[in-house]
């Protein structure tokens, strides 16, 4: 595939599909994708995507292959973190399960240490293992549903410090929306752009959708790590 700065092609993709009236689902069809490919694709991910369909969405949405944003080597700065780590609500487990899978090829790899409240033993200090892997975390995914934003325990201990990492520190936060919530309404969470859109939570979604998604997630954690 071509060498594309994603999250600036995404952006480029949306604003003429709008410009030309064309929905999501129109476009879709007619590069034969799912909807959920083209919506991921405006979020800047090329999960589902490959060289046919580029071509196909430039020639539709009259973009030519100048007004396309090549990717850029960034230097980024290192702060010696490697884990991801995961903060989910216990009633969210499935889904929790799920993205383990996706992420697992990247741990045999050694390219991250994935980390959620499941790799506490029994006998050890949870509150301070947990402290421990924030401090060590250069991404955390967050798990969003109702049940996530109630707990108080993510939000006054796991929120905040990954908050002060993301301003302070270069760390990466990626929401995920499982179900429908108000995160677009919490101003603290809903300033990071979520890999799904809030009003296409993983529980709406079909297995293919939900495992673009998962996909899409594991490969932005990748080129971060």
């Amino acid at each position: 595939m071509p060498d594309i700065n994603w999250q600036e092609f995404g952006t480029l993709i949306k604003e003429r599909r709008k410009e030309k009236g064309v929905s999501q689902t129109q476009l879709a069809e007619a590069i034969g994708a799912s909807q959920p490919v083209v919506s991921l694709a405006e979020r800047g991910s090329p999960v589902g995507m490959n060289e046919e369909r580029i071509d196909a969405i430039k020639k539709l949405l009259d973009i030519s292959d100048e007004d396309v944003p090549g990717a850029q080597k960034q230097h980024r700065k290192s702060s010696g973190r490697k884990k991801v780590f995961i903060s989910y609500s216990h009633k969210d487990k499935s889904y929790l399960d799920r993205l383990s899978v996706h992420l697992k090829p990247l741990e045999k790899k050694g390219l991250i240490e994935s980390w959620s409240d499941t790799r506490i033993s029994a006998g050890e200090l949870w509150r301070k293992e947990i402290e421990k892997a924030l401090k060590q975390s250069q991404v955390a995914i967050l798990l969003v549903s109702a049940d996530f934003l109630a707990s108080d325990f993510i939000v006054e201990n796991e929120l905040p410090p990954l908050l002060e990492a993301a301003s302070t520190d270069g760390a990466t936060i990626i929401p995920v929306i499982l179900k429908p919530c108000r995160f677009s309404r919490e101003s603290s969470i809903a300033k990071f752009q979520a890999i799904n859109s809030p009003e296409e939570p993983l529980s709406g979604s079909d297995e293919h959708e939900s495992e673009l998604i998962y996909d899409a997630i594991a490969q932005r954690v990748e080129a971060l790590l």
